[in-house]
């Protein structure tokens, strides 16, 4: 897998990881919003059940005060007058001799019932309470009631289970119990529920288990499952994971963006300059009437960890940011560190530069005539002057006039291409004249170009050049280029850009 490859890899796993830790967050609060709705539920489960408690002691006591021991009018009278305002309880009963003989929904009965063996007997207290889910009542007729009863003395309260949650709560599920020593009680809700959050394994944050601080024993089991939290909030839900899904894209696209900058060619040039992501290659140049080597020219390449760029991909960036001159100095840095120990180099041996134009009109070249390492080298260096960009003669004159008397040549790169014209070989102090690729590739094709390399070497004679021809890669155009007088010869025929280390081999 490429480096670039494996960043967009990496900005792919960042967005993952945001979008899993942003899940790990929305069930963190989840979690703690079912908890708080868990923990109001069983909240609003006890404050109802220490009502209803404190009810039933304000309703009891009084009326076991006043010594009935029949049930009749005035009896009747004051058990309607306690339940008026009573919120929980619905109905009361009389006992006489363990029989309830009257209520307040019924009156007198005309049949007495035997009291049933009550669940537990408070041990605070003589008091009785048994659970009855389907009790049906004469005062509410028509359905059937899930109840607790509470006796104490000789009267009974009917107390309605269903107002402890009034339809205010989420949880479905719920018990609330008595706890009288080690033993459990069930008064109302889901029976046997306290046992199962007790003893069974939850998940967190789903169930609770709360006692009430005002009425001793008394305990509520509250269960609202995550598949009734989520179903209870869809909405939220889905806003909270399309958020949450943006948030994971959006964070992958800002690390690419940045890995992308990171990588772009603008910013991988500067810093290449600097962390040395440049490196030289040489191109052997030959002398076409003998054979042998008479120097190379010095080609950029470069890579860095997001891969090779070629060099009509920062060549236009280095001049787009205005690194020419820093780019120029560290080939130059480099070519000295690399061709100087050379032994193998033969007398006169020719290195051709490439010098950007800009360079040459803000006085930057100049500056090599001033490096004792190039003035007085053990190989002439030739400055080749691109042609893809205008240069101002009557600025460069001057220039070039120093340099050639510092010991520099001078060479018009690609002629024939770009803003070569005829003005530029008469004002300028050129020493030699390199024919562009494209006009010897054309030699095969026997096309316009081709045909015009006579007049080239016209040009060269008249002037005194030696001439150089790119870009030969077969016999047939070596043996054309060399009938036509060309002196020296480039290309892939005589061997490909190396490495320094390949270049001392093919010299020796």
């Amino acid at each position: 897998m490429k480096k670039y490859q494996q960043k967009s890899v990496i900005a792919v796993l960042t967005g993952v990881v945001v979008f899993v830790m942003g899940s790990l967050i929305l069930l963190y609060f989840a979690g703690h919003k079912l908890a708080a709705t868990v923990n109001d539920d069983a909240k609003h489960i006890i404050k109802h059940i220490d009502a209803a408690v404190e009810e039933s002691s304000r309703i009891l006591i009084p009326l076991n005060t006043r010594i009935f021991t029949q049930c009749d009018d005035a009896n009747l009278l004051e058990m309607r007058r306690a339940l008026f305002d009573a919120k929980y309880v619905i109905d009361i009963g009389f006992f006489k001799n363990d029989q309830l003989v009257c209520t307040t929904g019924a009156g007198l009965l005309s049949k007495v019932i035997d009291d049933r063996k009550p669940d537990f007997i408070r041990p605070d207290s003589n008091v009785r309470i048994r659970f009855e889910p389907k009790l049906r009542l004469l005062l509410f007729n028509g359905r059937e009631m899930p109840v607790v009863i509470v006796r104490k003395g000789s009267y009974n309260l009917i107390i309605d289970t269903t107002a402890f949650v009034n339809g205010l709560i989420t949880a479905h599920r719920w018990e609330a119990s008595y706890k009288a020593g080690s033993k459990l009680h069930h008064l109302a809700g889901h029976n046997g529920l306290y046992d199962e959050i007790t003893h069974q394994h939850q998940l967190p944050f789903e169930t609770l288990l709360k006692c009430s601080d005002r009425s001793a024993g008394y305990c509520v089991a509250v269960h609202i499952p995550w598949s009734q939290f989520f179903a209870n909030n869809q909405l939220l839900l889905v806003i909270s994971l399309i958020l949450n899904c943006l948030a994971g894209v959006s964070s992958a696209f800002i690390i690419d963006f940045q890995i992308a900058a990171r990588r772009s060619i603008k910013v991988r040039v500067s810093k290449g300059l600097k962390k040395g992501s440049f490196y030289w290659t040489y191109q052997p140049i030959i002398c076409l009437q003998t054979g042998k080597v008479v120097g190379c020219e010095v080609l950029a390449r470069f890579e860095d960890k997001y891969g090779v760029l070629y060099p009509d991909e920062f060549i236009s960036q280095i001049r787009k940011h205005h690194l020419t001159w820093s780019f120029t100095e560290a080939m130059i840095a480099k070519v000295l560190e690399e061709l100087t120990p050379l032994e193998a180099l033969p007398e006169g041996f020719k290195v051709s530069l490439n010098i950007f134009p800009c360079d040459l009109e803000q006085g930057n070249v100049s500056l090599l005539a001033q490096i004792p390492e190039l003035t007085h080298s053990r190989f002439i260096i030739c400055l080749e002057i691109t042609e893809d960009e205008y240069l101002d003669t009557s600025i460069a004159h001057a220039h070039f006039r120093t340099l050639v008397e510092s010991g520099f040549h001078l060479s018009l790169d690609d002629f024939g291409t770009g803003y070569s014209n005829l003005r530029n070989l008469q004002n300028l102090s050129f020493h030699q004249l390199k024919i562009d690729r494209t006009f010897v590739q054309d030699i095969a094709t026997e096309g316009l170009k081709a045909s015009m390399i006579p007049n080239i070497m016209e040009l060269v004679h008249k002037f005194n050049y030696t001439c150089v021809a790119e870009g030969i890669e077969t016999n047939e155009q070596e043996a054309i280029l060399k009938t036509a007088g060309v002196h020296f010869g480039q290309g892939w025929k005589y061997g490909r850009p190396m490495t320094v280390a390949k270049f001392k081999t093919y010299l020796t």
